[in-house]
């Protein structure tokens, strides 16, 4: 089984992770390593070694100051440990030659990590929230369409489907270095980028894999490597 690091953030008495995603990457074949995110030392590339992939999960907002900029609006659960522990679990991914895979947060972190900038809030930009926090309305209870580059991974992974859930404030906006836009919200916000051996995805997979098989492709990609193998239809 191909071992896949998952770095969990943490509250003042739990670590936090949401099981969705240690299911998902069961369900596609592969074996999760949590790591805590309070190893913000050489000690997380160690803690790391044995996995052969990498997970960026979602969660709270990043530190403007990570990609050059200052607060311009409320930031919702930054955790600057969390912010150092993932950047430098990506930057060793790299180092190895690892497939990531970034999931809402985990997507920006990507960009972030590499150069790029995000929107620190889209209704504060002017654009149509892509979260509805409307009392009861539930997490990632949005859809909106999703248009992919012909070709791409993320045309190939989405296979079909051509809408998403959706549950976040932020987005990138500038990728960076290494990625590449693939996919697109139809007011424009960036919906998948994409590098060698790395896949950022805006919306949530882990959470629509029971209603559609479909969405467990990103993770048998991360677990598989090429363009995903086994039971996702």
């Amino acid at each position: 089984m191909t071992t896949v690091g998952i770095v969990a953030g943490a509250s003042r008495r739990h670590l936090r992770l949401h099981r969705a995603y240690v299911d998902a990457v069961i369900a596609a074949g592969g074996t999760p390593l949590l790591v805590p995110s309070a190893l913000v030392d050489h000690r997380l590339a160690q803690a790391l070694r044995p996995a052969a992939a990498l997970l960026l999960t979602g969660g709270g907002d990043i530190q403007p100051e990570r990609y050059g900029a200052v607060a311009s609006t409320t930031l919702l659960e930054v955790d600057l440990d969390r912010d150092e522990a993932e950047l430098r679990a990506f930057h060793a991914a790299r180092e190895r030659g690892l497939r990531v895979l970034g999931v809402c947060r985990g997507a920006q972190i990507m960009a972030v990590a590499t150069g790029g900038t995000l929107v620190q809030d889209l209704p504060a930009r002017g654009l149509p929230p892509h979260l509805d926090a409307s009392e009861g309305a539930g997490y990632a209870a949005l859809r909106h369409p999703v248009k992919t580059e012909p070709g791409s991974l993320a045309d190939h992974l989405l296979a079909g489907m051509d809408t998403v859930n959706s549950h976040h404030h932020q987005a990138i906006a500038d990728p960076g270095e290494l990625l590449r836009p693939t996919a697109w919200a139809p007011d424009g916000v960036i919906e998948a980028v994409e590098g060698p051996d790395a896949l950022g995805v805006q919306w949530h997979p882990e959470l629509d894999v029971r209603a559609d098989r479909r969405h467990l492709r990103a993770f048998q990609w991360l677990v598989h490597g090429e363009r995903g193998r086994g039971d996702g239809s």
